[in-house]
């Protein structure tokens, strides 16, 4: 990951002008992990994706290995290192879901309901996102 002084287009991205870039990060295998929402009139609304980049530059782009779209009910709290993202469901309050973006598994974190803004708190501060403008 050499890029440090080049300018690095990404390719498969969403040329919708409706896009807002929320959160990006880089995995310990060096992938750039990028989580957008965009709207697409004539495709059912709103889309939360999560893009995974190799960071191995071809022509000046970050090619897209695989991508994700994360359910209309869901909200993402923070995206980490370890290829986890954690999740917050807008249908049961009472739990937090940590999915592993490897293996497609996902684990239920349950708490009870006045601990909620806690818990979605340590995840923000222990997982801290990195706000993006791309």
């Amino acid at each position: 990951m050499n890029n440090k002084d080049k300018e690095i287009a990404l390719s498969f991205k969403t040329e919708s002008e409706h896009t807002e870039d929320c959160y990006c990060t880089f995995n310990l295998k060096g992938e750039f992990i990028l989580y957008s929402k965009f709207y697409v009139n004539n495709i059912s609304g709103s889309h939360k994706i999560i893009w995974i980049y190799s960071t191995q530059t071809k022509n000046n782009k970050w090619e897209c290995k695989r991508f994700y779209r994360i359910p209309y009910y869901y909200e993402i709290i923070s995206m980490s290192k370890y290829d986890k993202v954690y999740l917050f469901s807008k249908v049961s309050n009472d739990y937090i879901y940590e999915w592993n973006i490897n293996t497609e598994k996902s684990v239920k974190i349950s708490f009870n309901n006045k601990d909620k803004n806690k818990v979605i708190n340590i995840i923000k501060f222990i997982f801290k996102p990195i706000n993006v403008k791309l």
